[in-house]
């Protein structure tokens, strides 16, 4: 269960790097795919209440030599920059106003961000892929004992288990506040918005 957890993370990361790179560095959704990525990708390697760390798994191969550097460049911008804004990549300031005669007039408050760029994220992209390939070589091996391990279970044992608890609510409800109570727990939300059909 934790290893699909971090693959879906990491699945996550993958697919937003690849629209980033797909729109290119000057789109306007640049930035916004690459912390995506970035917050998706680093999430398996920091603490959680419900799983343990992808780097804590003995069963998974640690991220490759030549793209630790990467790895460790993508966990500091996450801290510093996508998750906290603490790095020079971000520089407020306020600007002053001046009229004709050189009297300022009014100030207004800018930002300047360095985004991520192109070549970053393109070693990025091969060090999602790696640790993909990490994790889905430790599931198959987990997979392999699941079914050895099923094959010898009683069709009586197996009618016996619980299905997944599914619930069910409105989008007004919705909230991330619950912590997960358990891997067979799921709530889903439904719009209470009633669309309209136009007039044919």
């Amino acid at each position: 269960m934790e290893l699909t957890s971090h693959a879906n993370d990491l699945s996550e990361a993958s697919h937003a790097l690849t629209c980033a790179l797909t729109a290119g560095q000057d789109s306007e959704l640049w930035m916004p795919l690459t912390s995506q990525a970035v917050s998706a990708y680093v999430r398996p390697f920091i603490h959680s209440n419900v799983r343990t760390r992808l780097d804590k798994m003995p069963e998974v191969t640690a991220v490759p030599d030549p793209l630790q550097p990467v790895h460790d460049t993508i966990r500091k911008y996450r801290n510093t920059t996508v998750a906290h804004s603490q790095s020079n990549l971000v520089m407020p300031l306020p600007i002053a106003i001046r009229d004709a005669q050189g009297r300022g007039v009014n100030v207004v408050g800018i930002t300047i961000t360095h985004q991520m760029p192109l070549a970053v994220a393109q070693r990025f992209a091969e060090l999602i892929s790696a640790m993909e390939e990490r994790v889905d070589h430790a599931t198959q091996a987990v997979l392999e004992r699941l079914r050895a391990w099923l094959s010898d279970q009683d069709p009586a044992v197996i009618d016996g288990w619980p299905f997944p608890d599914v619930a069910h609510a409105t989008d007004s409800d919705f909230t991330a506040a619950h912590p997960r109570r358990g891997a067979t727990h799921f709530t889903t939300y439904w719009s209470t918005t009633q669309t309209e059909e136009e007039p044919s």
